[in-house]
């Protein structure tokens, strides 16, 4: 540690230059820390951060990972800056999203005998908005699998999926046991992969 630097304060810097987060464990390896003894720095911050009303910003470990995240105060002032904000997610939307986040990777098939309706046009918005990504399953026909991005979790600020029901809202349909060979059959209408906009991807997800 340079002299006259606490360790708090390199912890800060460090979250801070991370774009996608970054964990207790590398920066303990770091800072040559235990990892317990730098997440009790971490709590003290997320308590700073949390309690001071001249920050506009908390500190909050999503996904694994520690990042800077706007206070809901001042969220309105911040979508003024952001390049493409998420447009406002129907209740459709967050109902294919929560069966996704719950039950994925799943094929649109499952979804659509989960909400008993088609929803092709959900899942291909929610991965313009970097939300969902999809993949070649090995399954009888090489359907589409459907996942949550880490810009699902950064957006609903979710640290696990334990948490997707108060991070969602409560908008969770009750969903149905799928039987395994009804989600064999694939649409040829189902469009090619949609590139996820910047922070969308999930790499080691």
């Amino acid at each position: 540690m340079s002299e006259g630097i606490s360790k708090k304060a390199a912890i800060e810097a460090m979250i801070f230059a991370s774009r996608q987060g970054i964990t207790s464990k590398k920066m303990a390896k770091i800072l040559e820390l235990k990892e317990n003894q730098l997440l009790l720095i971490l709590e003290e911050l997320q308590e700073e951060y949390a309690n001071n009303p001249n920050r506009g910003v908390i500190l909050r470990q999503v996904n694994g990972k520690f990042r800077f995240y706007t206070k809901k105060e001042v969220q309105k002032y911040v979508t003024e800056v952001i390049r493409r904000p998420i447009a406002r997610i129907t209740d459709s939307q967050l109902e294919v999203l929560a069966i996704v986040a719950i039950r994925g990777p799943v094929t649109r098939t499952d979804v659509e005998l989960m909400r008993g309706k088609s929803s092709q046009s959900q899942l291909l918005e929610l991965q313009k908005m970097g939300l969902l990504r999809k993949r070649r399953s090995k399954l009888p026909g090489r359907p589409y699998l459907y996942k949550v991005t880490q810009k699902f979790y950064d957006t609903f600020q979710l640290n696990d999926l334990s948490e997707i029901v108060e991070g969602l809202e409560g908008k969770i349909v009750e969903t149905k046991e799928v039987n395994p060979s009804e989600t064999s059959e694939v649409s040829s209408t189902e469009q090619p992969p949609v590139e996820a906009e910047s922070g969308g991807s999930d790499k080691g997800k």
